[in-house]
């Protein structure tokens, strides 16, 4: 028995460290591609290219009206709230003064008692009654410096009732029933929110390049970036010295909700460029000191140095390195290398 073990030792041996050789044995690597990147795209086109000039402004009403107090006295009457709307000719202000209606009533006793000694001299004036004979006697009666004071008397009376110059919304109020208040006091403001603009505040280089009737676009941020399109109104003939600026004025129709004093990104129209290749602005990035964008051709990016021109509103023309309906990544691609597999997922 144990001679036939010893016999078979060799050959249990032999099979164990073949056992052992095929475990170690690695599987054979398969090779993997890369990934696509996932990008965003466009496609050159002919389209028109505005040039333009862009600033951040203030929207404002084209007109304003700041109301003030003409006599002393005490304010009775004043608007309830601001963004009341008013028509022209409605009392906004009212202010009492016991002196300027005892100046009235004195002003109209001293016109009928001047009147009444016109009335006089006229029916006993012997002659013929000329125009001339008429106007010296209104002087030496009195007459006509009693009228003169009661126009004066009725216009002070007057100023007691502040107007409205317009229809409009009351933009501010400045005081309250019962406060006594003075000539030259600042009572409130209106303006007319159906006629607004844009106030602008270039520099020279940028002033030089703006002309009355030029095209406007203005975005509004507190509108959900609607954009409005408006044109030049003025242009500032002198520069600031201190701000080396000067002011532009976009003419810009009202629409709801939009108020004085909102914040307005514009952009003027300086030039345009029909029939241009364009691509978005994204597309151009510089390497090498050299403007390069990325054409996708079978699945992959492809480097590409261009020449461009002139830029604007998000666009940007291309002279040379594109033909009409290249397909251009505009983003995901700072960090592509060329030949990179990428997938389009607009």
């Amino acid at each position: 028995m144990r001679s036939t073990l010893f016999r078979l030792f060799p050959l249990l041996l032999m099979t164990a460290v073949l056992a052992c050789g095929s475990e170690e044995e690695e599987p054979e690597q398969e090779s993997l591609d890369a990934s696509p990147l996932p990008v965003t795209a466009d496609v050159a086109r002919r389209d028109t290219l505005f040039q333009v000039i862009e600033s951040t402004g203030r929207i404002a009403s084209s007109r304003t009206q700041t109301l003030t107090a003409q006599i002393q006295g005490e304010v009775v009457q004043a608007p309830g709230r601001e963004g009341e709307a008013v028509s022209s000719g409605d009392v906004l202000f009212r202010i009492a003064s016991g002196e300027a209606a005892a100046a009235l009533s004195e002003a109209q006793s001293a016109y009928r008692s001047a009147e009444t000694v016109y009335e006089f001299e006229l029916e006993n004036y012997q002659g013929e009654l000329t125009d001339q004979v008429r106007r010296t006697l209104r002087r030496t009666t009195g007459l006509e410096d009693a009228a003169a004071a009661l126009a004066r008397a009725r216009t002070q009376y007057g100023n007691a009732a502040v107007r409205a110059g317009f229809d409009g919304v009351v933009s501010e109020v400045e005081v309250r029933p019962g406060v006594t208040v003075y000539p030259g006091t600042r009572l409130g403001r209106i303006v007319d929110p159906e006629n607004l603009e844009v106030h602008l505040d270039l520099d020279e280089r940028q002033l030089a390049k703006c002309e009355v009737g030029q095209r406007a676009y203005v975005t509004v941020p507190s509108l959900n970036d609607t954009t409005l399109v408006g044109s030049v109104k003025s242009v500032s003939p002198t520069v600031d010295p201190d701000l080396r600026a000067g002011r532009v004025v976009i003419e810009l129709a009202g629409i709801g909700e939009l108020r004085p004093g909102a914040t307005a990104n514009t952009e003027i129209v300086t030039d345009v460029h029909p029939q241009a290749l364009v691509v978005p602005q994204d597309a151009v990035l510089v390497r090498d000191d050299r403007n390069m964008v990325f054409v996708v051709e079978g699945g992959k990016a492809k480097w590409q140095y261009v020449t461009t021109g002139p830029s604007g509103r998000g666009l940007v023309s291309i002279e040379e390195g594109l033909e009409e309906g290249d397909q251009v990544i505009t983003s995901g691609h700072y960090s592509l290398a060329h030949e990179a597999p990428v997938a389009v997922v607009n």
